[in-house]
């Protein structure tokens, strides 16, 4: 008998390529985080915006001012409006008192631009208040009215519009002035 060979059967061996997938999984795809990456890019451009316009602004401030040369020449003094601006407050509480009074104003030839009633019917004494610095417009107004001269006050304020205020207090029937007034209303 013939010896018999015994053959040896050898393991097959796997690939390396099949190996390594079994043995070490693929690490996870990370998912890209768009919207992290869109604040951080407006993050930098806000950045760079204000670096420039800091930059602008210490360049602007930093720069001499252009030199003036021009000389600033006083305005002409202001002469007295021909027509005065006035207006007609009734402080007493009559009716239609500052109205009788606007039309009388008008026909001496004074702009009443405005008729109306004073914030308190408790004005013992009639007044004119010079609005605009100008007295001696104030002085013909009250010499109109038959108001004293006592009774002239100035409050300058350019912001009135208006060059006198009259207000009518509660001795306006005592005004020379009113005499006028009460045959104008009589008179057709």
């Amino acid at each position: 008998m013939t010896a018999q060979r015994r053959r040896r059967v050898q393991p097959i061996k796997k690939s390396t390529s099949q190996a390594r997938k079994k043995r070490s999984p693929r690490p996870p795809q990370r998912d890209v985080a768009w919207g992290n990456l869109v604040l951080k890019g407006l993050t930098i451009v806000v950045f760079l915006v204000n670096v420039i316009l800091i930059s602008f602004i210490v360049r602007q401030c930093s720069s001499k001012p252009p030199e003036v040369v021009e000389t600033i020449e006083p305005s002409p003094p202001v002469e007295a409006p021909e027509v005065m601006r006035i207006e007609v407050l009734n402080g007493c509480g009559v009716p239609l008192l500052a109205a009788r009074y606007t039309d009388f104003l008008r026909a001496k030839g004074y702009d009443v631009v405005k008729t109306d009633n004073y914030e308190s019917h408790n004005v013992e004494h009639s007044v004119v208040i010079d609005r605009q610095g100008n007295k001696a417009a104030g002085l013909k107004l009250a010499k109109d009215l038959g108001i004293g001269e006592a009774q002239v006050l100035q409050e300058e304020n350019a912001v009135y519009l208006i060059d006198a205020t009259v207000i009518l207090g509660k001795d306006f029937r005592s005004l020379s002035s009113w005499q006028v007034v009460e045959q104008s209303r009589d008179a057709p």
